[in-house]
């Protein structure tokens, strides 16, 4: 399980059933009169423009057209009031007003937030055990005793996986770092949280594998109740694998997976 996780968790990170903290999923109903503003995009988003918005409820006009898409420069930064919201399909067309571009509407994905760049002007409040459906159950085959057993874990965001089975909890965390060199030897993991408190492993083994241009810092250590409890009290907001250091973006999402994860 282990190889298996590492070697597909790139792939896993770039292109999964996702959900940030402003995107409420098949919930769409939160968003009916709440304020939307439009995120900067990505090099690619700035550079092709925004998916999904068009000037009708059928979906099928591109709201200023730049190829496929929308100019970036004629959305980013815009606020916009959900009036309300239809069905279209598999997806939903979803109202937006806003002074300047007037009523235009937004391809709404219940499945997942890729496309989707709003932040959610004062937050979506959700109710207790919202993602709990987003825990993962894998059915593994023990060879030794001759037996299927189950593991659960969360959803791979930003490369930070929490696994349990048989009531331990193993917590999988990788770097991808840009670099010409692969530095070997290195040691440690450690959790900085959003209430200033660090979850610490100074001993963990990093690993060292090549990808393309970069390399993949990763490690694996497993975690107490004491520390288990601190990851569902704070969002992360950093990670450090060995010497490679990275922002948590997601933080608090994550923590809402592992508190899912502890119930169980």
């Amino acid at each position: 399980m282990k190889n298996i996780f590492f070697l597909l968790l790139s792939l896993i990170s770039i292109k999964v059933f996702s959900q940030s903290m402003d995107y409420p999923g098949k919930s769409i109903e939160m968003l009916e009169g709440k304020e939307l503003k439009v995120k900067p995009g990505t090099e690619s988003t700035q550079k092709n423009g925004y998916q999904g918005f068009y000037t009708d409820e059928a979906l099928t006009k591109v709201y200023k057209k730049k190829s496929p898409f929308t100019k970036y420069e004629a959305l980013v930064g815009k606020v916009f009031k959900v009036l309300s919201y239809k069905p279209n399909y598999n997806d939903y067309a979803l109202k937006l007003e806003n002074p300047e571009t007037g009523i235009i509407y937004f391809k709404y994905n219940k499945e997942g937030d890729w496309n989707y760049p709003f932040e959610v002007i004062g937050g979506l409040t959700f109710p207790e055990g919202f993602f709990c459906d987003k825990i993962i159950v894998d059915k593994e085959w023990d060879s030794v005793n001759v037996k299927y057993y189950y593991v659960s874990h969360t959803p791979c965001k930003e490369d930070i996986c929490l696994y349990q089975s048989s009531g331990r909890y193993t917590l999988y965390v990788l770097i991808t770092a840009p670099s010409d060199r692969k530095e070997t030897g290195l040691k440690g993991l450690t959790l900085t949280l959003e209430n200033g408190k660090e979850v610490s492993f100074p001993d963990a083994t990093v690993a060292v594998e090549s990808s393309m241009d970069s390399y993949n810092y990763r490690t694996e250590v497993e975690i107490n109740y004491e520390q288990l409890q601190l990851l569902t009290e704070s969002p992360m907001v950093k990670k450090l694998v060995g010497n490679k250091e990275k922002q948590i973006q997601n933080g608090r999402l994550i923590m809402e997976h592992i508190k899912c994860l502890a119930k169980r």
